[in-house]
């Protein structure tokens, strides 16, 4: 049998029911994980996989790396490729523009991730993260391989030809072939390069990704800046030359500390003389924040870009506005920003320009009156974008312990890198409870499996 992912479903929700406790409804729980995976996300696993059509993914990460392009192009677009006008532009202090000045170089290969919902109107992005500090790479492979593994699982997916792509897989290749620039074949040595003092506080979360590159043939180890030392111009950890520095080390991170660039210059200095490879620039970082996505929405750029450049964003994107604006373009209209956000709380969502893991996020829908009033005027300053609800469709899973069907909503990460579509990982919350996930929020995490058939 085999047919497109509602069938899948369907049909995954009929043999859960059907086989009671034994069956599919309880295949993540016996999971065979590796040790870090699991101690991580073991105890975090949603009671399925979801499912998406393969052309279906295909398609989405075509769009998906045009928007990466034009996210890329808008410096030299909008500001002649004048990063201090385009930090400006974004509301960034001057300290970002002079590290990026000094950063600044030949692009690196594609890696990035777009946070999405599925929604009744197609695919919607709630934010693009590009650079090599992505979250997340090991567990489509990691929780997809496990399944496979499992009996009864197996039966499943080689019964509706379900395949997946494995993240981990693809990002070794890139390390890999980024280490063939600087050093003859052999075994590279790749350090995912922190902050000094992360790995203390976010090991358990990094140590897997570490796990799964092991697995795929890439020697990857953890570093701070602080642990690095050069030697005839190459970065060493420890005895052991690097080849390639997977940067977990952010642009606001540098910025905010009180030598920041002194810190990032021998690693620039060695991606410049062909010794150590940086996978990605830190100009990368212009495009994580959320600023770029109220530009991209707002009217004043759309004589810039291409009819399809425009058709690409309209498809995209949720209508999306900076806070610091006080007038925008609602419907075809003119409106003050802060009496339109204050009249339709309920259809809107205020998220700071660098949120990560949901911090400082205000779901107008969750809010009261008064709380999203005191949300509106911390941001009505500046360094916030208010952006229309991707409201996300329903992913019905079968408790484990009950045999019921409850509904979850799920925001899908979907990797890209430079072979192009690199996997889905899923976070999931149940529908009963919030809609934004955050660091502290029951969320729940899984892969994604492709089948034949059409799109839902």
């Amino acid at each position: 049998m085999t047919g497109g992912p509602e069938r899948v479903t369907a049909a995954y929700l009929d043999a859960c029911r059907r086989q009671g406790p034994a069956g599919l409804r309880t295949a993540t729980r016996r999971l065979r994980l590796p040790p870090h995976f699991a101690a991580a996300y073991g105890d975090g696993l949603l009671a399925r996989p979801l499912f998406t059509g393969r052309d279906e993914s295909r398609r989405l990460a075509g769009r998906l790396t045009a928007f990466h392009t034009l996210l890329a192009s808008l410096p030299e677009r909008l500001c002649a490729g004048d990063l201090a006008g385009y930090c400006a532009a974004l509301g960034l202090p001057p300290r970002y523009a002079r590290i990026l000045r000094r950063a600044q170089g030949s692009p690196g290969p594609l890696y990035g991730r777009a946070d999405l919902h599925r929604t009744a109107d197609g695919w919607k992005l709630l934010e693009y993260n590009a650079g090599s500090e992505l979250g997340g790479v090991e567990r489509p492979g990691e929780v997809a391989r496990a399944l496979l593994a499992d009996e009864g699982f197996a039966e499943f997916a080689r019964a509706h030809g379900l395949s997946h792509v494995d993240t981990g897989g693809a990002v070794a290749r890139m390390l890999t072939r980024a280490a063939a620039t600087v050093s003859p074949a052999g075994a590279p040595v790749v350090a995912l390069l922190e902050t000094d003092g992360r790995l203390a506080r976010y090991g358990t979360y990094i140590r897997p990704l570490q796990e799964s590159l092991r697995a795929r043939g890439v020697d990857l180890r953890l570093a701070e800046l602080g642990q690095l030392t050069v030697r005839r111009g190459k970065i060493h950890l420890g005895t052991a030359p690097v080849d390639v520095l997977l940067r977990y080390v952010t642009l606001d991170q540098l910025a905010a500390h009180p030598a920041g660039e002194e810190l990032i210059e021998p690693v620039l200095r060695a991606h410049e003389d062909g010794r150590t490879a940086l996978v990605t620039p830190l100009t990368s970082g212009l495009y994580d924040s959320k600023a770029v996505l109220a530009v991209l929405s707002a009217p004043r750029l759309r004589e810039a870009l291409t009819g399809a450049e425009r058709a690409l964003v309209d498809e995209l994107l949720p209508w999306t506005r900076d806070t610091a604006e006080r007038y925008a373009e609602v419907d075809g209209d003119r409106t003050a920003l802060a009496d339109y956000c204050r009249a339709h709380r309920a259809e809107l969502i205020l998220k700071p320009h660098g949120a990560l893991r949901g911090e400082g996020i205000t779901a107008g829908w969750e809010a009261t009156d008064r709380e999203w009033a005191r949300a509106l005027r911390d941001a009505a300053g500046g360094g916030f974008v208010v952006q229309r609800r991707a409201a996300p469709l329903p992913e019905p899973v079968c408790d484990p312990d009950t045999g019921e069907i409850g509904d979850w909503y799920a925001t899908w990460g979907v990797f890209l890198t430079d072979e192009g579509y690199a996997g889905t990982y899923i976070r999931a919350l149940p529908a009963t409870g919030g809609s934004v996930i955050t660091w502290d929020s029951p969320r729940r995490t899984t892969g994604v499996f492709e089948c034949p058939g059409g799109d839902r």
